[in-house]
């Protein structure tokens, strides 16, 4: 009723005006009705891709559907190759017809009738009317006018998703687009006083080994000594320059992957790196995207509700106007004199990937362009395997110069292609079976990678990082399951850091990595990391994780998972005895509630402030 009221209003204003309205002038009428029928039919067809949008996301259209506008090209292959374009499209044809008949059909009746109509009762019926639809646009009598919260009635999400409408939540996302660097914004997120939401953060991050740079005004520290329980030999100890690869796995989930405990045998390769390396356990994405991915290994920043950072950035590398809240892996290892080389085997430009991290250290990029078309098998671009090829080539020109790669893979990605010429151990009859073939091929590419790499000059000084850029969406009852975040992430290098593998339970995420690697490599360093040395902390720190989908907020701490949705309800779980999160334990736990959401929120605030546009001022609650 909302979505129709807001459509229909300006309609009926229209139509009620005097000597142009539709009792007045027939060509106001056919104006009118043609309006009314675009409107609809693109009301139709939303409706309908909310739809897929659903199936594929888990929640109705919201600001996801605008990420990816300014790349329409690749959008049209993505939702070509991998979704039933024309059955949806006869069907939008058919009920747009349908529609238009029906209404031309009952005006030609409504319009035929003549009767005398006097002022004051035209007066009073059209203010009863837009009355009636102005509340109806609201959806509802209190102060203030319904919202996405009001949907969440119960503990299934699918039920809370139903109650929503995808038009209503995406015209919310573009208006929250619009407002995004306005106070009225920043105050949905202003929960503290600033400097209590910087002294919670600080107190959050700071670590025995740090002191803090600028205590007034940021998290800035200065690392004065380094305590990694896993670091180099001591025979390594005078070289710490040593090179660092870092690999994104394109939505390598947990739930598929041998080492932690997956049966499916997708990953034979990357389990048996993981027997001589240090695996992470615990690790969870901060977003649900490969640009919320990009951004918070490459520069420790966590995700933000709304549009990525990596797009929000001008030419000269600073957010909105501002001085930039992180400093960069890039940047840190370049005053070291680090080469530093980015490799990707699709489009540089998508998620203004190239410019963003040109102005954060990156010199050297290769992208599709610099690989033949025939190499490239779909529009995302070249495969796993080739792409490793070019990036162990790319490395060995460094010589003795430390460098900084990073290798961007996407073969694990929708539609799920794969050169035709590699086995396919999973048959079509398997459910997901392109899915876990795509999966199988990416390892298999890995494993390449290591098999050529060993032979290479460069591979003795590297410490290799393996890991997913974000998750996938699995069958849940919860808006905001846990597991959906739960990624691989693997520090690997036999002749720095030896073969015995290594377990860590700890609760990390893609922020720790930043500042994890700092304590591998050692030396005093100042850095603005939002996550923390994982190797260097006490054995009782259990550590934690933020999560962020939108504007639900997920926060671990063993043994607990907070989901705090903004503007809504919040819920707490004990994820190791309820890992579906079917029972909701806050209102058993207040305190345990209230201490998680002021970690989050704080931190969420925080980040969200020193990211704001320069001279946009927040307005405390």
């Amino acid at each position: 009723m909302v979505v129709l009221s807001y459509l229909l209003t300006p309609f009926f204003i229209l139509s009620s005006l005097p000597f142009i309205g539709i009792f007045q002038l027939k060509l106001s009428r056919n104006i009118i009705l043609f309006l009314i029928f675009l409107c609809f039919s693109l009301l139709f067809l939303l409706s309908l891709v909310d739809l897929e949008y659903f199936s594929q996301f888990g929640t109705r259209l919201n600001h996801w559907a605008l990420e990816y506008l300014d790349q329409p090209g690749m959008v049209f292959y993505s939702v070509w190759s991998g979704y039933p374009v024309i059955p949806y499209l006869i069907l939008w044809a058919l009920i747009s017809i349908l529609f238009i008949f029906l209404v031309l059909k009952l005006s030609r009746k409504f319009f035929q009738v003549k009767a005398k109509r006097f002022f004051l009762n035209q007066l009073f019926y059209f203010l009863l009317a837009l009355f009636l639809l102005f509340l109806s646009a609201r959806g509802r009598l209190k102060l203030a006018p319904i919202d996405w919260g009001l949907a969440y009635f119960s503990k299934y999400d699918f039920a809370n998703q139903l109650a929503l409408n995808g038009v209503h939540t995406l015209g919310k996302t573009i208006l929250d687009e619009y407002k995004e660097s306005t106070p009225d914004y920043l105050a949905e997120f202003q929960f503290y006083e600033n400097g209590e939401a910087l002294t919670e953060v600080q107190k959050l991050l700071l670590q025995r080994n740090e002191r803090l740079a600028d205590s007034l005004n940021s998290i800035s520290r200065f690392v004065f000594s380094y305590e990694s329980r896993f670091g180099p030999d001591s025979s390594k100890k005078e070289n710490t320059d040593f090179n660092i690869v870092i690999i994104f796995l394109e939505s390598w989930l947990a739930e598929y992957i041998g080492s932690y405990g997956r049966k499916l045998k997708v990953t034979p390769h990357f389990d048996s790196l993981a027997r001589k390396g240090i695996l992470f356990e615990n690790f969870f994405a901060t977003g649900t995207r490969t640009n919320r991915g990009l951004l918070s290994v490459l520069c420790s920043f966590p995700s933000q509700p709304g549009r990525t950072l990596m797009k929000k950035f001008n030419s000269y590398g600073s957010v909105l106007g501002h001085n930039q809240p992180f400093i960069s892996l890039s940047q840190i290892l370049k005053q070291r004199g680090y080469k530093t080389t980015f490799i990707y085997g699709g489009d540089l430009q998508f998620d203004n990937m190239e410019g963003f991290f040109r102005q954060q250290g990156f010199d050297h990029f290769i992208g599709q362009d610099d690989f033949s078309k025939k190499e490239s098998i779909s529009k995302w671009g070249v495969p796993d395997d080739i792409v490793f090829t070019r990036a162990i080539e790319e490395f060995s020109k460094n010589g003795e110069n430390p460098f900084l790669g990073v290798i961007l893979t996407l073969s694990n990605h929708e539609p799920f292609v794969v050169p035709k010429n590699i086995t396919r151990p999973f048959p079509p009859d398997i459910p997901n079976s392109k899915h876990l073939n795509a999966f199988y091929y990416s390892d298999w590419s890995l494993g390449k990678f290591f098999h050529q790499a060993e032979k290479e000059a460069f591979f003795e000084n590297t410490i290799f990082i393996l890991v997913a850029d974000h998750g996938v969406l699995v069958p849940s009852q919860s808006d905001l399951p846990l597991k959906r975040f739960h990624i691989a992430c693997l520090i690997y290098s036999p002749k720095i850091l030896g073969e015995e593998p290594k377990r860590i339970k700890t609760i990390a995420s893609q922020t720790d990595l930043l500042p994890t690697i700092l304590g591998l490599l050692g030396k005093p360093t100042l850095h603005q990391s939002w996550g923390r040395d994982i190797l260097s902390l006490l054995t009782e720190d259990k550590g934690f994780a933020m999560l962020v989908d939108g504007k639900r907020i997920g926060w671990a701490e063993e043994p607990y998972f907070l989901v705090d949705r903004i503007g809504a309800t919040s819920s707490l779980y004990n994820y190791l005895q309820d890992p579906e999160q079917r029972k909701d334990i806050s209102s058993e736990y207040p305190e345990i509630t209230k201490e998680l959401q002021r970690k989050e929120r704080a931190l969420l605030q925080l980040s969200i402030q020193q990211s704001a546009k320069k001279g946009i001022k927040t307005k405390v609650k």
